[in-house]
C-alpha cells in the first residue's frame, strides 16, 4: 500500500495519506477531514549495495588500493563481506 503526499486546500498543509487501493473512496486529509486534496510529487531515496558502490569506482582506484593496502583489495573486501556467496533463502511463515 503506497503512501502519497497531498496538498490540502482545506488546511493548506502537505499531508501523507496511506492509500489502501487504486479504486475506492477519495483520500481525506487526516488533519481537517477535507477531500479537496491535490497529489504532489514527493522525493524518494534508494540505497545502493556495497557491491554497486565498489563497481562505480574508477578502475585505477582498485589498483592503487591493492598496491598500498592488500586488506582493502577488491578480492579481500568481497570475501570479508561475503559478496561471493549466494544470499541465504528466507524462511517462509
Amino acid at each position: 500500500m503506497p503512501v502519497y503526499e497531498y496538498d490540502c486546500k482545506g488546511c493548506s498543509r502537505r499531508v501523507s495519506v496511506l492509500v489502501r487501493g487504486a479504486e475506492g473512496d477519495p483520500p481525506t486529509c487526516p488533519r481537517c477531514g477535507s477531500t479537496d486534496l491535490s497529489r504532489v510529487v514527493s522525493g524518494f531515496a534508494f540505497h545502493r549495495s556495497l557491491r554497486s558502490k565498489i563497481e562505480q569506482l574508477d578502475p585505477k582506484y582498485e589498483k592503487m588500493v591493492d598496491s598500498s593496502n592488500p586488506d582493502l583489495s577488491m578480492e579481500s573486501l568481497t570475501k570479508k563481506y561475503g559478496l561471493d556467496q549466494p544470499l541465504p533463502e528466507r524462511e517462509k511463515d
